[in-house]
Order: structure tokens, then C-alpha cells, then sequence
């Protein structure tokens, strides 16, 4: 260090001997810092890097060495002067330097073992630091994940954003039952309650709050994004399609693209390429993430700008190193064309080249609830070559069905309506026969009761109705029974059978749909789970033929 605890003046190299006008007076404050946590740590950081830059002599290495020995300095003026968040920052920029030099050390050691198998072996110090510096995310993050003999990866890492009770996370791994690492992000308590409960991986956090470029999305396969719909559905007050609102969010992305560096440049034939511009992309603007978002703050609607993370997450995870390979976006199938057009044209330009949409209903893979939404996804290599349409229809399964009625029944969907005396029927288009698939499941749900008894449905109903198992575990954080939360839930999930469609497209399962149709049966037939199995089974081994391309995609 510059001086020590005592104000002693030790040996330093010659590029380290002006770091202070005044030696005397840091001297004298570093004394009185002395013990304070976040300076141990700076210095600590900072011993490791000048003993580094002694024995890797270079202009970076001696530039790394400098920043750290200021660090120390400036986190003991914070300490000295109180201002601890100050003082906080500089020791959690310290420790996070040290985590990265531990994991590099590990990296250029070479070891071919499993992430998990690396874990094991590390000293319970290392260990902790690591689990720090890989906070929120699962630790085994930080490796690379193991890979065959191919090169291809035996277990791709999916994040999921806003996922809210698992509905894309149960398509992935329980009907396609794929081998993937998922991690899921929500800001709402119940769903991810209701997800952790289903055994699935969720950090509770506001997306916006987290980083995009934390080192553990570097080996990030794929990221999925489900934003909240409520501005741009029919049923809402669609202030999301306002121009101005359009105008808001394309400009974020286009912010977004420049501050990841990923804007494209056009150099005239025979022009001289701009400094920083070799790879065809402007240098990266100085703009933080939250100064790129900053202007979405003047929407009407906060829930209409989180379309913008669709670009900000993979461009910031690719600008940061990462391969993320595929991006994928389920939304209102109302969504603006416009701000669907800007999401894909930033994508295309950072190399996802291909890029496709589809408007799916979720009785076509057979819910018993329509659900009508956009899909969209964007791919760096190869089109897809599986079909996301069923080769042959699903069976068609009725509200009655579902929640245990005989046929010729309604249900009302507002409550209970006076009678039109003509039609028989309440007022106000509530009641709806029971003896075909439901309407899209709302918020409001666990109020819908049969007109003739009075009968109202359960949660369980109402998550079967979307695509869920009875025994799925619906839970509430907070005051109270949680009905409305909980129901809340399963009408905003993605269901788990157009997920399967998805990703089995995404991820190239040929027998998506076999796994689909079993996974139906068992969920609203009379097969038993293990009969469901062997019905899978000869489903995944029978011919098939192949899927014809439905035209239905629009390729980039």
C-alpha cells in the first residue's frame, strides 16, 4: 500500500510513488479508518493487485494496481467522513474485483469438471465469495456449463422474466420435460411463492433492479420474456397503444441498441472506417441502463415501457460477452405492430437474424380456456425446422368438463345479473355456456358461479382451466384468503401447453406435440399418471409425419 497503519513510507514501484499529494494526511486517516470492513476489503483488493502488477508488469496490469490503491485511499476519506453508503460502494467494488481474479485463477487452471463438481472442491472462504459475487443468480452460474463431445451444451441456461407462476418454466420442464436449467425473475410475492412451491427456481426482484450484464448470464443459452399485458389488452384501458407511448418505447430501444453497442454504422464504399467502429457498431454510449429507462418514466402506463426489456436484457447479456442464442417474447396479442416491429428490428440488427411471430390461441393446444397471444422469437443461427402447429387438432375440453358439471349448464362471469325475460339469460353478455372451452381466464375468475345453482368455482378449477394440474400449489402472500391474488395469477401465466409449442420449436423436440397431447390426457381425462407415461411412450416411438410449414411466421 501507499503508506501503512503506522505512516511508514514501504518500497513501491515508481509508477505507484505519487498516488497522494499529501501522504501525511492519508497516513493520518487511514489510521483513523483503521478496522473498518470495507477498507479491509479495499485493501485487500488492492495488496492482490499490486502483487500482480509486480509480477505482470504492464500498463494495464500497473493501471489496475493504481485504481485499487485509490480506492483504499478514497474509502478511508468516506469512512473518516461518515458518508457510509459511499464507503459501502467502494468495498463491494473491491470485493467484487477480488471475486473476478478468483474466478479467472479457477478458469486458467483448466478444469474440465461439472460447475457443480468445481463448487465442492472450493474452500469454504472461496465459496462464500463466489456465492456473493454471483447473488442473485445460482452460483454454478459463474462456470461454464459442461458440454459433449460436440461442443454443444448438455444443459442450456434459460432465464425467464416476469414469470410469474411458471407457466413457460412447467411447458419447459414438466411437459417437454427438456433437460434445462431455468431461472425465473417476478416482482409479485404470490407467484413466485406459487413457483418456488411447484419446485422451480425464482428470484423475487423488480427486472428492472437487476443487472443485465452480471457475469452469471455470460453462459446464458436463451432468455425469455413475458411483460405485463394489462396496457395493451382490449380489456384495459390500452394505454399502452397511445402514439406518444409508442414513440416513448421506441426510442428506449433504440437508446437501449446504443448503449449496448449494438448501433449499426454505414460506411460509404471506400470511406475510411470510423475509430471503434471496425465490427460495424458505434462505440457504446456512456448511458447506464437506468438512464436508458429514465425516459419511460412519463408513461401513463409503467406496465406498457417493460416492453423495452425485451432488448435492453439480451443486448446488455451479449455486449457484456454473453452467447445468449435466442430470444423469446409472449405478449397481448394486441401488442402494437410498431413497437413489435422496433423490438425485432434492434434484435435482427445485434445478429439475431432470424426473427418470427405467431398469434396462438391456447384452446388450440388443448386448454380448456382461450387465450390468444403473440409470440414472437429471435434466433442467431438457423431457422427453427420444428412445426409449432399441432399436426393434428387437440381434443376439445369444456368448462363443464373441468370444473365437474353436467352438460346444458352457464356460467356468469360478472356475478349475478337480473334475467332477460326474453332470452332466459342474465344481462350484460355475463353468462356463457359451460359446454364449450371458457373465455380467457381474468382476474375475476374466482367469482364466476353457475347460473342455476349459484356454485361457485375453486382456484383449482381456474388453474386447471389454464393448463395447470389440480394438485398445482396456488400460493398468497399477505393479509387474508388471496383469492383475487391467486386468481390473478393463472390469468396472467402463459399456458404451459403453448409454452411446450414454443419451446419445443426453440429448442428443436421433434415430439413436442406427442408430449403435449399426453400431458392433456392426464390433465383432464381419466387416464392415470402411470398409464399417461406408457401412452407417452408409444406417442414419442409411432411415426410421424412430418409437419408441413404453416406460413404462419414472419421471417426476418
Amino acid at each position: 500500500m501507499i503508506v501503512t497503519e503506522a505512516g511508514e513510507r514501504p518500497a513501491l514501484p515508481e509508477w505507484l510513488a505519487d498516488v497522494a499529494e499529501d501522504q501525511e494526511e492519508d497516513a493520518t486517516v487511514l489510521r483513523r479508518a483503521a478496522g473498518h470492513p470495507d477498507l479491509i476489503e479495499c485493501r485487500r483488493t488492492a495488496d492482490l493487485l499490486v502483487d500482480f502488477a509486480q509480477a505482470h508488469p504492464g500498463d494495464e496490469t500497473e493501471g489496475w494496481a493504481l485504481d485499487a490503491t485509490l480506492r483504499v485511499i478514497q474509502c478511508a476519506y468516506a469512512v473518516a467522513d461518515g458518508e457510509t453508503e459511499e464507503a459501502a460502494k467502494c468495498g463491494r467494488a473491491a470485493k467484487g474485483e477480488r471475486a473476478a481474479m478468483t474466478l479467472d485463477r479457477l478458469a486458467s487452471e483448466g478444469a474440465t469438471e461439472a460447475p457443480a463438481d468445481r463448487l465442492v472442491a472450493l474452500d469454504p472462504e472461496t465459496y462464500e465469495l463466489l456465492q456473493w459475487y454471483a447473488a442473485p443468480w445460482p452460483v454454478e452460474w459463474l462456470f461454464p456449463p459442461a458440454k459433449d463431445g460436440r461442443g454443444r451444451v448438455l444443459r442450456p441456461r434459460i432465464v425467464v422474466l416476469f414469470t410469474g407462476p411458471g407457466g413457460l418454466t412447467h411447458g419447459i420442464l414438466r411437459v417437454l420435460r427438456a433437460n434445462a436449467d431455468v431461472v425465473g425473475v417476478d416482482l409479485d410475492r404470490g407467484a413466485v411463492a406459487t413457483s418456488t412451491a411447484a419446485g422451480y427456481r425464482v428470484i423475487h426482484a423488480d427486472v428492472t433492479d437487476l443487472d443485465p450484464e452480471h457475469p452469471c448470464l455470460q453462459h446464458v443459452t436463451g432468455i425469455a420474456l413475458t411483460p405485463p399485458c394489462q396496457a395493451y389488452n382490449p380489456s384495459g384501458l390500452r394505454k399502452g397503444h397511445y402514439a406518444g407511448a409508442i414513440e416513448l418505447i421506441e426510442h428506449t430501444v433504440l437508446e437501449a441498441a446504443a448503449a449496448a453497442g449494438f448501433c449499426p454504422v454505414f460506411t460509404p464504399e471506400g470511406a475510411d472506417v470510423a475509430p471503434g467502429c471496425e465490427d460495424g457498431y458505434a462505440p457504446r454510449s456512456r448511458m447506464t441502463w437506468d438512464e436508458v429507462r429514465e425516459p419511460l418514466e412519463q408513461l401513463e402506463d409503467a406496465r406498457a415501457g417493460l416492453m423495452a426489456e425485451v432488448v435492453i436484457w439480451p443486448l446488455a447479456m451479449l455486449a457484456r460477452g454473453g452467447s445468449v442464442e435466442w430470444v423469446a417474447v409472449e405478449q397481448s396479442s394486441a401488442l402494437p405492430a410498431r413497437i413489435e416491429a422496433a423490438l425485432m428490428d434492434r434484435l435482427s440488427e445485434a445478429g439475431w437474424h432470424t426473427t418470427e411471430a405467431f398469434t396462438l390461441d391456447a384452446v388450440d393446444y388443448g386448454s380448456a380456456s382461450h387465450r390468444k397471444r403473440r409470440l414472437m422469437a429471435a434466433y442467431r443461427g438457423e431457422r427453427p425446422f420444428v412445426d409449432v402447429t399441432p399436426a393434428e387438432p387437440f381434443p376439445v375440453t369444456t368448462f363443464a368438463e373441468v370444473v365437474g358439471w353436467p352438460t346444458g349448464r352457464t356460467y356468469l362471469t360478472r356475478g349475478n345479473r337480473p334475467v332477460d325475460p326474453v332470452t332466459g339469460r342474465a344481462k350484460g353478455g355475463s353468462a356463457r355456456s359451460a359446454d364449450l372451452p371458457s373465455t380467457c381466464v381474468t382476474a375475476t375468475a374466482y367469482g364466476w358461479t353457475c347460473a342455476e345453482t349459484g356454485e361457485r368455482i375453486t382456484q383449482k378449477d381456474i388453474g386447471r382451466l389454464v393448463g395447470f394440474p389440480a394438485d398445482y400449489p396456488w400460493r398468497h402472500v399477505g393479509r387474508g384468503r388471496g383469492v383475487r391474488n391467486m386468481a390473478q395469477q393463472a390469468a396472467d401465466v402463459v399456458c404451459p401447453m403453448v409454452s411446450a409449442a414454443l419451446f419445443g420449436r426453440i429448442l428443436g423436440d421433434r415430439q413436442w406435440e406427442a408430449k403435449t397431447r399426453a400431458y392433456v390426457e392426464e390433465l383432464y381425462g381419466t387416464v392415470p399418471a402411470e398409464e399417461g407415461g406408457q401412452m407417452l411412450l408409444q406417442m414419442l416411438f409411432a411415426p410421424r409425419i412430418p409437419a408441413q410449414n404453416t406460413g404462419r411466421s414472419t421471417v426476418a
